[in-house]
């Protein structure tokens, strides 16, 4: 009985190929689901030591410089963004972002390009990129001057079925370290939930105690904050550091 015939080299490097893609594909989806949240992780850590009012803005600048696509610096405004693009193209969960802002207080002039002067944080949940569908939110917003009589405020808006929807933090000289990291404390799982998160006491639950409660048939009732840094901070959303 002979032996079977040798398949063709053409045939034999097809079939190397479709391993190659079965084995594969699940791999580097997984990397490119795991990335931005892996890099947002990174980022936390190094946002730690920036404080505002105190921090040189260059250090930002070389920060941003660290995250390649994930940031970018124009004018007196560095951004950093960390999106679930891949899990949302897949239809796996809602479009998710993680964007911290911060803008340059003092002049490029000043020694060390000045200090940072606002620091804004949000997580976005949405029906779509463009952040439609607004589903939650978790706004942080960080000043250098501010009452400092009230230096640490926190509350949560709910709809009308009971669902927290947005919760928003201010920050303002006199703050402790701890009401300070507890207002960072985002949960960055969020960005490769399968499904997605829910509701603001998942995208920010650190500050969910003590926090006032306010009722509202509205998702997007007007919060205790600088509603203008909350508008600058969504518009600079899509400034191409989308990922």
């Amino acid at each position: 009985m002979s032996a079977a015939a040798p398949l063709p080299l053409s045939r034999r490097l097809l079939r190397e190929l479709a391993y190659v893609v079965v084995l594969g594909t699940p791999v580097l989806l997984f990397f490119l689901v795991a990335a931005p949240r892996s890099n947002a992780v990174r980022f936390l850590k190094q946002l730690n030591r920036i404080q505002v009012n105190q921090t040189h803005f260059q250090q930002v600048e070389q920060l941003a410089g660290q995250f390649g696509s994930y940031a970018a610096c124009m004018g007196d405004n560095c951004l950093f963004q960390f999106q679930n693009q891949w899990l949302h193209l897949l239809h796996l969960a809602p479009s998710t972002q993680f964007s911290v802002m911060m803008q340059r207080g003092g002049s490029p002039s000043d020694p060390g390009g000045g200090t940072v002067g606002t620091l804004d944080m949000a997580m976005l949940v949405s029906r779509d990129d463009a952040g439609g569908g607004a589903i939650a939110s978790a706004l942080v917003f960080e000043r250098a001057h501010g009452d400092p009589r009230d230096p640490y405020q926190a509350s949560i808006t709910f709809g009308s079925d009971g669902r927290p929807g947005r919760t928003v933090v201010t920050l303002a000289p006199g703050s402790s370290p701890r009401q300070r990291s507890r207002a960072r404390a985002f949960n960055l799982q969020c960005l490769t939930r399968l499904g997605g998160c829910k509701n603001s006491r998942d995208l920010l639950p650190s500050v969910w105690q003590g926090a006032r409660r306010i009722e509202s048939v509205g998702l997007y009732a007007p919060a205790p904050s600088p509603g203008a840094a909350a508008r600058r901070l969504t518009a600079w959303s899509t400034f191409g550091a989308v990922n």
